[in-house]
């Protein structure tokens, strides 16, 4: 903190987006799985990356059961510390937003997105403080019952 910060109040914004990042985060302390594949009880995953943008921050997005839930754990890169990642928009294949992820000085992140059986492609796109795309994934995952 620079001596020009002492005193200074965060923003509301800035103070939203931490809040809603830490209860993300709280909410799904405790899930399981790796990357490619995970499975629970019943069910396997596989993720799989089919496109990758340029830039240097999205590591990296599986899929994986928790319970009732299917849930996407996305990886930020180291180097995601020292860019201004304000959030991870997650995006169906027509474009229509699915979840927002606001970002804070974490590296992973996991929100639901479906139920056991569930399958699909999804769109990642990490962008900064003026809403510019700085970073894009595309990844198919099935989430499918165990034989």
């Amino acid at each position: 903190m620079s001596e020009s910060d002492v005193g200074m109040v965060p923003s509301d914004r800035t103070v939203r987006r931490r809040l809603l990042a830490s209860i993300a985060a709280v909410g799904t302390v405790g899930l399981a799985g790796c990357s490619g594949s995970a499975s629970s009880e019943g069910f396997d995953c596989s993720t799989k990356a089919v496109d990758r943008g340029d830039g240097e921050i999205l590591q990296q997005a599986a899929a994986m059961v928790d319970g009732e839930s299917v849930v996407l754990r996305v990886t930020l890169r180291e180097q995601a510390d020292a860019l201004p990642v304000e959030s991870v928009q997650i995006r169906d294949t027509d474009g229509a937003l699915v979840a927002e992820i606001p970002t804070t000085d974490a590296r992973e992140y996991r929100i639901t997105i479906g139920s056991p059986p569930h399958h699909g492609r999804l769109g990642l796109i990490a962008e900064d403080e003026q809403r510019v795309e700085i970073d894009s994934l595309e990844i198919e995952y099935h989430c499918t019952p165990t034989e």
